[in-house]
């Protein structure tokens, strides 16, 4: 500071006035209030340095001069107020001028630890005076007996800014060294929080916590905790005239372990010095045979019995020395013992707040926390308040009435999110964590003493109050984020950002947490709600026959727009209403967002003109951001800002309406399906209070609590405890002794040992417990020795105990899963390699596990190894990977524009065009895209023309049955001309389930009582041609892959019939309108795939217990079916499936149910020949009748009632057997089961050029037969 503005200071200083011993009056002249505004002046002009402040604080101007001329002068309303600016402004938290933050940099914090050294010389020497505080008690009376309504602004103003110096005041931190006060003394805070209760502040305090000063509540908070954050509230609770029991009991074993602890040091110094000398009396040692740093012998101090005793760290300091920027920062909460009086008149004033201002006043701060009114982090006023108060409560006659307003689910929810907010903020402020670890700790305290109130409730004599806690408990544990909220705090500790301090009152919390749900569920039970993943359903646009309904139109290129909405801008337009409500409840921000809204459908709704008067009238209402633009924007400017709005997805769906009906109706094949995303359900279940305790054995709650243990003989008995029975819960309740087998417990446990207090029996007893397993499991295996040195989770804790080879998946074996770089380019050169080689169809994967060196690899691992190095491909066959590499091209050739037009020309008065069109094509595209092109060419004019053509249904009689049979005839006996290649051979085996999943499934279709239809091969055969002619041919490619996949997921995993099925979700158009077509869920059905078993699910299944040599096999017949190779015969349609209801003989509920589980997949290979014989005809036709009335012999264990029975085609040389006969035979004996069948089976190939060649050569014709496999063991 330069000496002129020092000299200027004290000068104006000095002119304030000057104080006359004799009288003890301050006397004034006319021009100090002028000398006061100008301190004022000088004040404002302070810099960031804050000179002028320390040099007032320097020259003591507030003790000698400011203070005293108020109170001699306090009744003259001008001089008071100014005055009373300068001292707030003075008195201003230190804190405050560096904006919360302590400073680093040396001068800084020079000048901020002066600042703070004035401000307790002014709280010590100025404000432990009653006479100071008398005046403003005098000024709030005064003031206050004026009616709210009728004060003015000044007056106001003056309330606001004594209760600020209050706030100031007892906002200054104490300074202990200089203090040195004892427990039970008064301290400077203490000797102000007297001067206040004499001056009868704190009764204007309580007086203005009514309703009537709600404008106050935040100051009056923030003053309360200052006024007692030296407090223990359960202490204060316990002050009386004369000490109570439990304040003698617990100084008297203070005293008694002060005592014991200096007793036990003075014995060990005796022991230690009493046979022996002092060891600097024990002479100079040499050391033979071993050299110092010079030439001679090595000098020892002390005498040596052995030679290993000898030790060169005697003189080093071994103690650990954290870095400074991983100190965690000490959360500040410091509690004392006032003296007696203090705490009487503190105790006093908190009863009389608890029952008159407690709960109006928590509600409005509630109020006006939620509604963002006050300042920030103003909450922790709140939380501290929450937290004293009902800790006062429940340690003073507890009544929950009294703290009703914080004592609710809203209330623990509220504490949980601020707990959430402080963690969020402390791995965002990575460098400014300390104040919100303060924070966060406050939280934790509130959310504690929540716990302990609602236990007290629960312990309560009332009825009504346990049967409130009842309620509470069971909403809490109830909802799945509190419970696990407490878990998720417990492994976010981190030791070097927060204290010691939090860590005790968090395993307090953990501890008190446990308790009370494991107490709940033993003594009630608990159904708790637990999330499951679930996907949305899909919606189908689908238009109601004769009401029009709006569809999405598609939105206009801007290109198109750009010239029109020029010419409204140059052209200008008539001005329009603001887009703005004040009326409204809508904010002002949603009102903006929806107005740009209307803007962007307007310009999408061709309705230029008021697009522009829109946009135009809401810059005249929100003009300060430029999001509309600003005044005098250019026109082309403008037209930019228009592009922005127009492109931009807003979620705006422009309409239009259709007046046809008959039009709707149409385009319902037209419109695609919309998938919602996945989401979350919640569903409730029985709670497992084991199961969530299994969650803590983790590595960060053992080391967390092993850390607190290191200070036992600091800790309190609750805390040790706390600690030992969360050790306990995973050692003994969990059976993870392991996890407690590390080197740093086992020398607290030493410790322990070493020194046995009564009071630490419970640590002793659960170190020995520990220190047991540990022998017991050393002595089976050596390596325990070497786990002593790490943490453990739950898995390593189970080998440790068990062995290191309890996981016998090869999966999870260390190191298996690993590849090196030669691994890597080894699995790459086989993949080129199969890939570069068409001479054989041998699958991707089975090739490269028989050439690949390291034979212990997985199938898949493989997989994942080839996705992971970009050889990604569905199924792992060679034909796959080649038609995945065939890339379509966008654009159309002319070879394919001139077959559209010829297959146009030939199939475009068909029913359904497109149908016969698509499987012709060379290349494979949507049929949208050809529809596009044959509009493009001109082949069709409307996009009508290519829809399948309406025809009435056929209705289910004899005739429409004659008419089918003879039409499938006729398709037969063409299909059979069509046909050159015989045949390849097929086998469909049966899936077994075990007894356990048969039996759910026969609960679930109990529940539905719906009855599955039963289908013969030849009706299997009939859907799937039908399918193929309707035009699902892509949909039932997509089914065959999706089957390829499972089989595969099946092979590289292993078969699990207990495993949930996999859903089938249609992704592209052809299969999302297939999976609206009744027809394909009846091809769905007809092949095995199972239904929504609930409204929970929403998609079609594969069942997991079909195997996938099966899923295989019934691909094939799909596969079939689209090449156009399955043919349908009318002839054999009772003879394969006998229907109950023809049937004669009685059946008992059992073969019922046997009937409707049973599916029968059959599939028919066209033959070379078109025409069976008249001979075989007529044998078949006999047969028939012979055996239409024949029930199939089944099963009469109930429990293998439910298991699907399939039926196997195998290809037989035999020329006189035809295919009905066979079945007849087949249904007529018993048969082997289905294990001995396929055990005899030869593995046949899918090559359709091999099974030519072994026709040709074989000269014999094939046929099928029908094997009926039954599970009759």
């Amino acid at each position: 500071m330069s000496s002129l503005l020092s000299a200027e200071l004290s000068a104006t200083c000095n002119a304030l006035g000057t104080f006359n011993k004799k009288t003890g009056k301050y006397l004034i002249d006319d021009f100090t209030l002028n000398t006061v505004k100008d301190l004022i002046r000088y004040l404002r002009r302070d810099g960031e340095d804050h000179e002028i402040r320390r040099h007032f604080g320097q020259t003591k101007v507030l003790q000698t001069d400011l203070l005293p001329m108020l109170i001699d002068h306090w009744e003259k309303e001008e001089l008071f107020d100014v005055t009373l600016r300068l001292i707030v402004n003075l008195t201003n938290p230190a804190l405050l001028l560096y904006r919360e933050e302590v400073p680093v940099e040396r001068t800084a914090r020079h000048n901020y630890m002066q600042i703070l050294s004035h401000l307790q010389s002014y709280k010590e020497e100025a404000f432990t005076k009653v006479e100071t505080w008398q005046v403003f008690a005098k000024k709030l009376a005064k003031v206050l007996e004026i009616d709210w309504s009728e004060r003015d602004e000044d007056t106001g103003l003056i309330i606001e800014r004594i209760l600020i110096l209050i706030r100031n005041v007892l906002h200054v931190p104490a300074d202990l060294d200089k203090e040195r006060r004892p427990e039970n003394d008064a301290s400077i805070h203490d000797q102000v929080l007297w001067a206040l209760n004499q001056a009868g502040i704190l009764d204007i305090i309580l007086y203005m916590s009514s309703e009537n000063e709600k404008q106050y509540f935040m100051h009056i908070l923030e003053i309360i905790s200052h006024l007692l954050r030296e407090q223990n509230p359960t202490s204060l609770a316990d002050a009386a005239l004369q000490r109570s029991v439990d304040e003698k009991l617990r100084d008297d074993q203070e005293l008694l372990m002060i005592r014991m602890s200096e007793t036990k040091e003075r014995l060990n110094k005796v022991k230690q010095y009493s046979a022996t000398r002092h060891s600097r009396f024990g002479g100079t040692y040499v050391v033979k045979n071993m050299k110092s740093i010079s030439e001679n012998e090595l000098i020892s101090l002390k005498p040596l019995n052995k030679i290993s005793n000898l030790d060169f760290n005697g003189s080093k300091k071994s103690k650990l020395v954290k870095p400074k920027n991983r100190r965690p920062v000490e959360s500040g909460f410091m509690e004392r013992r006032s003296a007696f009086a203090i705490r009487l008149f503190l105790k006093e004033f908190c009863i009389e707040f608890l029952n008159t201002s407690y709960n109006p006043m928590m509600h409005y701060v509630k109020d006006v926390l939620v509604r963002a009114k006050a300042q920030q982090n103003d909450e922790s006023y709140y939380l501290w308040a929450m937290k004293f108060f009902m800790e006062f409560n429940r340690g003073h006659n507890f009544q929950v009435g009294l703290v009703s307003e914080t004592m609710s689910v809203p209330m623990f929810h509220y504490v949980q999110q601020q707990l959430e907010k402080y963690y969020d903020m402390i791995s965002v402020e990575k460098k400014k964590f300390s104040p919100w670890v303060r924070r966060l700790h406050l939280s934790l305290r509130a959310y504690k003493e929540l716990l302990h109130t609602l236990l007290a409730m629960d312990k309560s004599t009332d009825e009504g109050v346990k049967e409130s806690a009842k309620v509470l408990k069971s909403n809490i544990f109830y909802v799945l984020e509190y419970r696990e909220f407490i878990l998720s705090i417990f492994l976010n500790y981190d030791e070097n950002k927060m204290p010691r301090s939090y860590l005790v009152d968090l395993v307090e919390t953990v501890h008190l947490f446990l308790k009370m749900l494991e107490h709940f569920c033993k003594k009630t039970g608990l159904m708790v709600q637990k999330k499951v993943r679930k996907k949305a359903k899909a919606k189908s646009k689908k238009s109601k026959p004769r009401v029009s309904k709006p569809k999405e139109a598609p939105v206009t290129v801007w290109e198109e727009v750009r010239p029109q909405l020029a010419a409204v801008l140059s052209a200008g337009v008539d001005h329009y209403p603001p887009p703005f409500d004040a009326a409204s409840d809508v904010p002002i921000d949603q009102q903006k967002e929806d107005c740009m809204k209307k803007i962007q459908k307007l310009m999408r709704d061709h309705k230029y003109e008021d697009a522009v008067g829109t946009f135009r009238a809401a810059r005249e209402v929100w003009p300060e951001e430029g999001i509309f633009g600003v005044a005098g924007i250019p026109e082309d400017e403008e037209l930019d800002m228009l592009e922005t709005v127009y492109n931009t997805d807003m979620g705006v769906e422009v309409t239009e309406i259709d007046q046809e009906d008959s039009h709707n109706d149409s385009d319902d094949d037209e419109e695609d399906e919309e998938e919602d995303e996945p989401s979350t359900a919640v569903v409730e279940t029985d709670f497992d209070f084991k199961d969530f305790v299994l969650r803590f054995c983790h590595p960060r709650v053992v080391s967390a609590c092993v850390c607190l243990l290191e200070r036992y003989d600091k800790n309190t008995t609750h805390t040790n405890h706390c600690i030992v029975k969360m050790l306990h819960r995973i050692a003994w309740d969990c059976n993870r002794p392991a996890m407690m087998f590390q080197a740093t417990l086992f020398l607290i446990f030493q410790r322990i040992l070493h020194n046995p207090v009564p009071h630490l029996k419970e640590l002793e007893k659960f170190a020995v417990y520990v220190l047991r397993k540990f022998t017991e499991i050393a002595s089976k295996s050596g390596k325990v020795f070497i786990e002593l040195l790490f943490w453990k989770n739950s898995k390593d804790a189970v080998e440790i105990e068990h062995g290191y080879d309890v996981h016998s998946d090869p999966r999870d074996k260390p190191g298996k899963g690993g590849w090196s770089e030669a691994q890597e380019e080894e699995l790459r050169q086989l993949y080129m390699e199969n890939q570069s080689n068409p001479e054989t169809d041998q699958d991707v994967i089975d090739w490269m596990l028989e050439n690949i060196i390291d034979q212990t690899r997985t199938r898949r691992s493989v997989i994942k190894k080839l996705k992971e190095l970009g050889l990604i491909f569905k199924a792992p066959t060679k034909k796959v990977n080649r038609e995945k590499r065939e890339h379509v091209p966008k654009d159309f050739s002319e070879e394919e524009d001139e077959m559209l037009r010829e297959l146009w020309q030939q199939f475009g008065d068909t029913t359904d065009p497109m149908a016969l069109i698509l499987p012709r094509m060379p290349r494979k595209r949507s049929k949208r895209s050809f529809v596009d092109r044959m509009l493009e060419l001109g082949v069709v004019q409307d996009r009508k023309q290519c829809r399948k053509k309406k025809q009435r249904k056929a209705k289910s009689t004899a005739d429409d049955d004659k008419s089918n049979e003879s039409s499938s005839e006729s398709e037969s006996e063409a299909s059979h001309s069509d046909s050159d290649a015989p045949p390849p051979t097929i086998n469909i085996k049966p899936k077994k389930t075990n007894k356990k999943d048969a039996g759910k499934k026969q609960q679930i279709k109990n529940k539905k009582g719906a009855k599955s239809v039963e289908l013969s091969a030849n009706e299997i055969a009939k859907l799937l041609v039908q399918a193929v002619d309707e035009g699902f041919t892509e949909a039932l490619r997509w089914l065959a892959e999706n089957l390829e996949e499972v089989a595969l997921d099946q092979e590289a995993e292993g078969f699990d019939p207990t495993a949930e099925g996999t859903a089938l979700v249609p992704i592209s158009s052809e299969s999302i309108e297939a999976m609206d077509s009744a027809l394909f869920l009846e091809v769905l059905k007809s092949i095995g795939i199972a239904p929504p078993s609930d409204e929970q699910e929403i998609y079609w299944r594969i069942p997991s217990n079909l195997h996938h040599e099966t899923i295989r096999k019934r691909r094939e017949i799909i596969l079939k079916a689209i090449n156009k190779e399955l043919i349908v015969d009318n002839s054999i349609t009772n003879t394969v499936v006998p229907k109950s209801a023809n049937s004669q003989e009685p059946i008992d509920k059992a073969e019922s149910s046997d009937d409707d589980d049973l599916f029968d997949n059959l599939r028919k290979i066209r033959d070379n020949n078109p025409v069976i014989s008249d001979n075989v005809s007529n044998k078949s036709v006999s047969n028939n009748r012979n055996t239409s009335n024949r029930k199939r012999s089944r099963s009469n264990d109930p429990d293998e009632g439910n298991n699907r029975k399939m039926q196997r085609i195998e290809e037989v040389n035999d020329e006189e057997e035809d295919i009905l006969s066979f079945a007849k035979k087949t249904l007529q004996t018993d048969l082997p089961d289905t294990e001995d069948i396929l055990s005899g089976l030869p593995h046949h190939s899918d090559d359709s050029e091999r099974e030519d060649e072994a026709a040709r050569a074989g000269g014999r014709r094939k046929k099928l037969r029908v094997i009926s496999d039954d599970e009759s063991e």
